[in-house]
C-alpha cells in the first residue's frame, strides 16, 4: 500500500461522509428539485444514503462495498437518481475485483468504467 491508495475503509468512510452531506442538505436538494420535478429529490437521496450506510460494514472487498451500495440506492431511491448513482458504483464495483485497496491507476479504470454505465 502507498500514500496514495484507496483502501476499503476510506472508501467506506467517503460513503458515510456522503450520506451525511446529503442528509444536512436535504432541504435545498428537494427545493431544487421542487422546481423542475416533483420535490422529492432530497428525501429520496437522504433515504437511499441511510440504508448505504447501514450495509458498509458487510463489505469485506471494494467490490463487495461498491456493488452492495450501488444495489442499494437503485432499490431505494426513486426518480432516475437511484438508477444513476447506482449504476456508477455497481460498475465501478464490478470492475475493481476482489481487492481491499484501489492504486489511482484501478481507481481511474474503475470510475471510467462507472461513468461509461
Amino acid at each position: 500500500m502507498t500514500a496514495t491508495d484507496l483502501t476499503l475503509d476510506q472508501l467506506a468512510d467517503w460513503l458515510r461522509r456522503f450520506a451525511a452531506i446529503v442528509d444536512q442538505n436535504k432541504t435545498y436538494l428537494t427545493d431544487l428539485d421542487s422546481a423542475i420535478g416533483d420535490a422529492d429529490h432530497g428525501a429520496n437521496m437522504a433515504r437511499g444514503t441511510a440504508a448505504v450506510v447501514q450495509h458498509l460494514d458487510e463489505a469485506n472487498t471494494v467490490d463487495a462495498l461498491l456493488k452492495k451500495a450501488g444495489m442499494t440506492l437503485v432499490s431505494t431511491v426513486g426518480g432516475t437518481s437511484g438508477p444513476l448513482y447506482g449504476t456508477l458504483l455497481m460498475k465501478m464495483g464490478m470492475a475493481t475485483g476482489a481487492v481491499t485497496e484501489l492504486d489511482t491507476a484501478a481507481f481511474a479504470k474503475a470510475f471510467r468504467a462507472g461513468l461509461e454505465g
